[in-house]
């Protein structure tokens, strides 16, 4: 069955097996299979979820063969394992060693919560990957944060990452072996347009007719020639044209834009209207020339032709530069503007080795500069937001963790006195052989770039917290775990007004959203599905919720009974997102005490989908509303803050309703197009009438059987 394309009897046979949170092994609590708990618990034992181990692709009922050719399989099975109460027998035992002690400056673990599932933290909303209580691994406590979404934020810093590295690595390059430049644009308009088009009204102006566009000789040289005004006698403000063409640069790069222009305004013009030549980079403006008219009389203004040279540096990606003018006001024909261009070039100069300085932009995210040297030294001074390594690492509140894979066995080992031997991170993190893995789920380790953390043992024979159990989290479950999180739905959005459309605006007219980012964009997105959750009053039964799933795979058939579904790795915009996955200083009252008395002052600035259904607030929880929150904000927020307190009560309730609409739901209980339900349903309770998002809908490998 081609995921996605579901036919009615097994759609049908499978919209009545909803999942919960937490889940009991059904092996463990119905003996003899008499169906005594029928519903709420996980079908195959903790082995039939390990299956044939994690295998390979080539290996039916292994953890690779499924996370290939059975995704929606491994999603919900790594969501049963994160549900799933695992008992003393299987491992649960204490949080560092039997009698809880050490220095908890430097185990943090000991001041973790022991729990019996992942979902005993991270629980609610139910059936969800969500969030609930604390831990004291800090003198004032660290809020257990949802986990909506993760899979979407480990490829943002990973792709964010990789775009600061590669441009540390062009300023080394170009610091010791200096530029041999390149031309993107020649124009001379001797033989055409070469490559420009004319663009009429391009500098905020809305008159259009009153703008034109021509080659025109002028003595020996052709020039693109604007022309503005003129036509008739009507009365005419602000007009403008110019000649536009596009280029791609591949890196970012300080680029050069030389060109000569000329201004001529006619004499006819009076002393309130205003000529301008002007250049436009990406939008940006620049004025070359001015002429105010002198007052019907006289003779006309002529800048003559004049060279200008102007430098810009731009990221990598495309590019537009516009050549023109524009004028305020026009009353009569006879008054005319004439812009003309003789030669246009856009480059990056040829340089011998020197010290090269490159600002650090990624997803258009500012993280300072960094400054290179002809020996290949480097200055990180200007590094801002972001470690010297320029790694990004988006897990947790001060920014600690690189990859989910890492933050599963940390949780497992910290929380649940499980271990696990993974030989990816095995492997990675060997102190002798470190070697470069890649993960189920897409994520390369490479230790020859990062440092990365070593899982609690990584000897099958070891037994760290001393109760007898060895490799306690098989590596297929840990690789089910990690695909499930990257695939988890990220979270919804409620039911929208012209109120919180207007909350939205304030917060970017106050600065909210120069930290909260509110979309950035996945270049090659590794999930195989995506989510997308709104208010929906008719098809939403139990909650207003209606989610729809669309599948992010192609098919490969490789010659194995149930072809390869593989991610399409296209483009994808997170939405609602407001994070720049930045660290900043959001003052005193966010500074968090350590044991030994220090401080740690920079946090990943917190992404706020979902920020309607997570109060408290705050990486410590202790801000008991968003009007509390919004208010404890300082440093570099102070202004942000400042303009919030000055809104008036009726515009800062507007904001927060906004906020009210970005949203957590349980999957167990929100219909969606893999089992809409029964809308207009007197039984809104029974889960098979409220619908679900049922990923057994989308199972491939029937011989798995329904769980």
């Amino acid at each position: 069955m081609h995921m996605g394309k579901l036919t009615p009897l097994i759609f049908a046979a499978l919209i009545t097996q909803p999942a919960f949170a937490q889940l009991l092994d059904k092996s463990l609590v119905d003996e003899n299979n008499n169906i005594k708990a029928p519903g709420g618990t996980i079908g195959k034992s903790l082995q039939g979820q390990i299956g044939a181990g994690q295998g390979a692709v080539d290996i039916p009922g292994s953890s690779i063969y499924l996370i290939k050719r059975d995704p929606a399989r491994s999603i919900r099975r790594g969501r049963q394992l994160f549900q799933r109460k695992f008992s003393i027998a299987e491992g649960v035992g204490p949080r560092v060693n039997p009698p809880s002690n050490g220095d908890v400056t430097q185990m943090r673990a000991l001041g973790a919560g022991l729990a019996d599932s992942c979902a005993a933290c991270h629980g609610r909303p139910r059936g969800a990957a969500g969030f609930g209580g604390d831990v004291a691994t800090r003198p004032d406590s660290r809020d257990a944060p949802h986990l909506f979404g993760l899979g979407l934020m480990e490829q943002l810093a990973d792709e964010m990452t990789a775009e600061l590295r590669a441009i540390r690595a062009m300023a080394i390059d170009e610091a010791v072996n200096g530029v041999p430049g390149e031309t993107f644009v020649e124009a001379d308009f001797e033989g055409g347009t070469d490559g420009f088009q004319f663009v009429d009204d391009p500098f905020g102006t809305n008159q259009p007719g009153y703008s034109s566009g021509q080659l025109s000789v002028d003595g020996t040289d052709t020039r693109a020639v604007t022309v503005l005004g003129g036509i008739d006698d009507a009365f005419v403000t602000g007009m403008s044209g110019g000649w536009s063409t596009t280029f791609t640069l591949t890196a970012a790069a300080e680029v050069v834009f030389d060109f000569d222009f000329r201004l001529i305004q006619s004499s006819e013009y009076e002393s309130d209207e205003v000529s301008n030549a002007i250049i436009a980079i990406d939008g940006q403006q620049t004025v070359l020339a001015s002429f105010t008219g002198n007052g019907n009389g006289g003779g006309d203004m002529n800048t003559g032709i004049t060279s200008r040279s102007i430098s810009r540096t731009l990221s990598a990606g495309q590019h537009t530069v516009v050549l023109g003018g524009s004028n305020t006001k026009k009353t009569f024909n006879d008054e005319v503007t004439f812009i003309s261009y003789g030669r246009a070039a856009v480059s990056i100069p040829a340089s011998g080795p020197g010290t090269v300085t490159k600002d650090l932009l990624a997803k258009s995210v500012e993280f300072g500069s960094i400054t290179a040297f002809a020996d290949g030294s480097l200055d990180t001074s200007g590094v801002v937001g972001v470690n010297n390594d320029l790694r990004i690492r988006p897990f947790f509140a001060q920014g600690g963790t690189v990859s989910m894979r890492e933050f599963i066995v940390g949780a497992f080992n910290d929380e649940m006195g499980m271990q696990t031997v993974d030989p990816i991170l095995c492997a990675v993190t060997d102190p002798a052989n470190p070697q470069a893995m890649l993960s189920p789920s897409g994520f390369l380790y490479d230790p020859a770039a990062d440092t990365f953390e070593r899982p609690p043992t990584c000897s099958t024979g070891a037994d760290p917290d001393g109760d007898g159990k060895t490799n306690e989290v098989d590596a297929a479950l840990l690789d089910h775990m990690e695909f499930y999180l990257l695939n988890y739905f990220k979270p919804g959005q409620y039911k929208t007004s012209a109120r919180t459309q207007a909350g939205s605006q304030l917060m970017d007219d106050i600065g909210c959203t120069g930290c909260h980012t509110r979309q950035l964009t996945i270049d090659a997105d590794r999930r195989v599905a995506d989510v997308e959750t709104q208010y929906d009053p008719f098809r939403g039964i139990f909650n207003s919720l209606f989610s729809t799933a669309s599948t992010r795979f192609f098919q490969v058939d490789d010659g194995d009974l149930y072809p390869l579904l593989l991610p399409e790795e296209n483009p994808f915009v997170v939405e609602n997102f407001f994070s720049d996955l930045k660290r900043h200083d959001l003052g005193p009252a966010f500074h968090e005490r350590e044991y030994d008395g220090t401080k740690v002052t920079h946090f990943v600035t917190e992404p706020l989908w979902g920020v309607g259904s997570t109060a408290p607030y705050g990486h410590d929880g202790r801000s008991i509303n968003l009007d509390q929150v919004i208010r404890r904000h300082g440093g570099e927020a102070e202004l942000a803050r400042n303009a919030y307190v000055g809104l008036s009560e009726d515009q800062q309730a507007q904001l927060r309703e906004f906020l009210q609409t970005l949203v957590l739901f349980p999957p167990d209980d929100t219909a969606s197009n893999l089992n809409p339900g029964n809308p207009g349903t007197s039984n809104p309770q029974d889960p098979a009438e409220h619908g679900s998002i049922n990923l057994g809908a989308l199972f491939q490998i029937p011989t798995e059987g329904a769980e």
